[in-house]
Formats: C-alpha cells, structure tokens, sequence
C-alpha cells in the first residue's frame, strides 16, 4: 500500500488496468465499463485512506474529458434541436423527474445535498456533472466525499434497471408491434438503373428527388462520370447509390434494372476510398471541395467510424472521412493528392483547435453567473469545456481554425481522460466510503433505484405509448437520455439497427447538458 501512496502514477495506471479489466467482466448482461476504474480506485483508498492524486489530475482530466463530449456533439446538436424535439422533450421530463425524486427520497432519509446531487449524476452516467458538484461544493475548502460516493453506488443500479427497461421495450414490441416496427431501414447499396422513359430531370434533380447519388452514366456504349447538369434521356444507364428502399422506388418510377453493370469496367472509369487527412477541407461542406469541376469526379458515400452516409451535397466533412470516388482512372492520383489519403495526418490530435478551445473554456470556467436570490452559478472546468466545446463542434471551423478532431482522436481522448478522472474521484473519496455505507448504505441503494426507475418510467411511457416510437427508436431514446454505454450496448446486441444508433446520438449530448446544469442547480438551491 505505501508505494501507491508515494507513487500517484502508480496509483493511476493501476486502477485504469486492473478496473478496465473488471469494467469487461459481465454479470449476466451487465458489465460496468469505465466504471470499474472508479470501483477499484474506491477500494483502494478505502484500504489505505493516505492514497491520492494531485488536485491538477482531476481538473486537466474532467475539463478534457467535458471539450471531448462537446467536439463530437456538437455537429449532431444543432440538428437534433430543430429536426428531434419530441424525444428531446421526453428526456427534458425525465431528468427533472430524476432530480425530483432525487431531492424527495435524499430528504426523507436525511441525506446531505453533495450525496444526492451525487446519486443524481451516477443514476444518469453523467460523469460531468458529478465533477460539476464537487467544484461546486468544493468553492469553501476541501472537496466532501458524499458526491462520490453516490455517484459509486447509484451507477451500477441505473445499468441493471435500464437494461431491464430495455428488456422490456424489446419484448412490448415483439407482443404488440407497432407500424414503425415493421418498418426495416434499408442498407445503402450500389444500383444500374436503366430509364425506359424521359424523366425530364438532370442528374442533380433526380439526386435530389430521391435521395441518390449518381455516379456514372452510361449512354450509346460509352460510359463517363455524372455530373449534376446533364440532362437524362430515355435508354441512359445510370449507376445509383442509394438505400434500397429508393432504388426501388426509382425502379418503379423510371425504369427497371440494367442488365448490364458498367461500373464493373474500371478500365477508363475507376472508384477509390479516399482518406480525407487535407486540412483545408476539414470542417467544409462537400460541395465545397468542387471535385466535379476541377477532377471530373464524384463522391456517391462516405465512411465515417463504422457507418456509411449518403454523400449530399451539405455534408460537412471530417478529418478521417473515407470518401468514395468516381472519377476517370488518370486523374485519381490528382485526386489522391488533394484529399491527403493520409491515415497518419488525419490522427493529427489538431493541437491549435484543441489547445485554443480548452483555453476559451477554462476562461469562461472563471465566469460567475448570478442568480436570483443574490448567489452566484460557476461554470467550472466541466460545464465550460462543454458548453464551449458544442459551440465549436457545431462551428467546426473558424477562418482557418479547425475545431473539430477526427473521430479516433476524439474517443481515444474521452476515454482517457473520463478513466483518468474516475480514478482522480475514486482515490479522493474511498476513505469515506466504508462509514458512509454503514451509516446510510441502504437510503443510498434506496435512492439509487428511485432515480432509475424515474428515468426509466418516464422515458418508456412517452417515447413508446405517448409518442408510439417503435421499438429501435425507443431503445435509442432511453438509452441516449440515460447515456450509459452498457445498456446501449445491450439494446444494439437485440435489436443491431441504425434507428437505435440515432436516437442515441440524437438525445446524448443534450441530455449531458441538461444534467450537468441540473445537478449544480440542486446544490445550489437545496
């Protein structure tokens, strides 16, 4: 024990090994994830109470771990603002029905504010906002252990219960399905079609008609690359990318399937994944890059992580998108060229963006917000980094500023930093937990599960009865507005559908948002 408690990076690297390993373990469907960290790092200062991390741990992780959160949100928030308010409007209820239950429950069994606040942010996996708590509370001296400690025990609660709720919306939409559920979301594929009449459209009015990309097109035996003004007439071939569901529409609006596939031929016409690692073009819209004019080329998808996307003409690219070219087999090398196809540069961790971001953060962290009855509302390293970081996540650049980092950046940086801080909170809080166990331990796991089940009631009634949300789109919701990856994980492994991976991403940074400023407001107004 004495070379943890002289050695804090032996500390570190202890816990995020040993507690990563029991983070896998599973118990049944669950597995706690970054959590093990914490848990481990809970026992170890509870054995030695002398172990602990310098105070510039917990800030530099939790504020890296906050900008990483808003960076990757912020392109999908302002979206899901205008286009998502219905589920949006679900979550907003069932956190308040969380800090509700929370400030009830905590009061009737005489539980201090930090130790609720705490439970709150552990029942909604919102990491963030327990850091928010603690620099709230810590404004007079010395952080109090309560925050931690009901973060500890109310997070391995909230996983079982919201897996169970996600059982259950599983197994309501095997019993009673709803129309949604007979839906199937359509893969995107690579399609000839072959126009048995006039269309009276160019190639960008078809595009956008049905929501295709069209990439070559084939006419009197000679095949060249699309481009958006050419008229299309009766016997064209045009080879489409698309979901199949349009294909098929396509088909039955215009034409029939070719019986020949030219883009098969890549002896003058050629196709390539392209990486995009040039940083002028990070953060642009795709039409900006003018591949047609200066390249005579195409983009018909992109991969970005493990999803494909319809390349439209708005798009906003990313650092490490692969894009799918067509052009005319000599100018590809030109085209490689100009896109970067660099795996190394587009890991950049973009220094400049990264550096001036968290700078701008940590200078609004010093604002002090006032409020109505005379206190004040500090923003602190973990809701300023947040904030600051959606704004320019949803910027994604500045002149030539680029804010945003590629995607294996981002999450290599937010899982670092996240493990690092539940350590940084585990060591500081351990010496407490074994007494406040014995003294409160069950209105803890009492307050636990009403917070969850709070949750979990409010977002299965309105996302499924009130709104009739089919069956993916509701594990999306649920799981996006409690955040916690397990049950996210679990609902993928019933139901592996892109809906799921949408609702999820829709409501997760809002819900983060929203819970980080909630679970300052309770400690400051109760």
């Amino acid at each position: 024990m004495q070379w943890f408690v002289e050695s804090p990076l032996l500390t570190i690297f202890f816990c995020l090994g040993i507690g990563s390993l029991f983070g896998r373990i599973r118990f049944g469907p669950v597995a706690f994830g970054p959590a093990g960290a914490l848990f481990v790092a809970l026992a170890l200062a509870a054995i030695e109470p002398d172990i602990s991390l310098p105070p510039i741990v917990t800030s530099l992780s939790l504020c890296v771990f906050c900008y990483m959160v808003g960076i990757a949100a912020g392109p999908s928030f302002v979206a899901s603002l205008r286009t998502s308010w219905q589920p949006i409007v679900v979550s907003v209820i069932a956190i308040i029905a969380m800090a509700a239950t929370a400030l009830g429950v905590g009061s009737a069994f005489g539980l201090d504010i930090g130790t609720v606040a705490g439970a709150f942010s552990g029942a909604g996996t919102a990491t963030p906002a327990l850091g928010a708590v603690q620099q709230q509370l810590a404004a007079g001296g010395d952080i109090p252990p309560g925050p931690a400690i009901g973060y500890a025990v109310a997070y391995p609660i909230t996983v079982c219960l919201t897996i169970l709720a996600c059982s259950y919306l599983v197994s309501a939409g095997r019993r009673k399905p709803t129309p949604e559920d007979r839906e199937k979301v359509s893969p995107i594929v690579v399609r000839t079609l072959e126009l048995t009449g006039d269309p009276d459209l160019s190639v960008r009015g078809l595009a956008t008609r049905y929501q295709a990309v069209v990439s070559r097109l084939t006419r009197d035996g000679r095949t060249v690359v699309a481009h958006d003004a050419e008229r299309l007439a009766p016997g064209d071939l045009l080879t489409i990318t698309a979901r199949d569901d349009e294909v098929q529409r396509l088909i039955k609006d215009l034409g029939r399937p070719a019986e020949q596939e030219p883009w098969l031929d890549r002896s003058e016409i050629d196709f390539r994944r392209i990486t995009l690692s040039n940083p002028l073009y990070v953060g642009r819209e795709l039409h900006d890059l003018r591949l047609d004019e200066r390249f005579d080329a195409v983009v018909s998808r992109v991969r970005r992580g493990d999803t494909d996307i319809i390349a439209t003409p708005d798009l906003i690219l990313q650092s490490g998108d692969r894009l799918r070219v067509t052009a005319p087999r000599a100018r590809l090398a030109e085209i490689n060229k100009e896109l970067g196809d660099s795996e190394r540069a587009a890991g950049d961790i973009n220094p400049i963006g990264l550096g001036l971001g968290l700078a701008i953060g940590l200078v609004l962290a010093l604002v002090q917000i006032p409020l109505p009855d005379g206190g004040t509302l500090v923003l602190g390293t973990a809701t300023a980094p947040l904030a600051v970081g959606v704004i320019l996540g949803a910027l994604g650049r500045t002149g030539p500023v680029v804010w945003t980092l590629p995607g294996n950046v981002s999450n290599t940086l937010n899982q670092f930093s996240l493990l690092i801080f539940l350590v940084a909170v585990g060591t500081g809080s351990g010496g407490g937990l074994v007494s406040a166990l014995a003294a409160e331990g069950l209105g803890l796991v009492v307050l636990g599960i009403a917070i969850s089940v709070a949750h979990a009631l409010v977002c299965v009634i309105g996302l499924r009865t009130v709104l009739g949300f089919g069956t993916a789109r509701a594990l999306g919701g649920l799981t996006g507005s409690q955040l916690n990856p397990a049950p996210y994980a679990y609902a993928m492994s019933k139901m592996p559908e892109q809906r799921v991976a949408v609702g999820y991403a829709v409501l997760f940074p809002l819900s983060m948002i929203i819970k980080v400023f909630v679970a300052q407001l309770m400690v400051v107004y109760f």
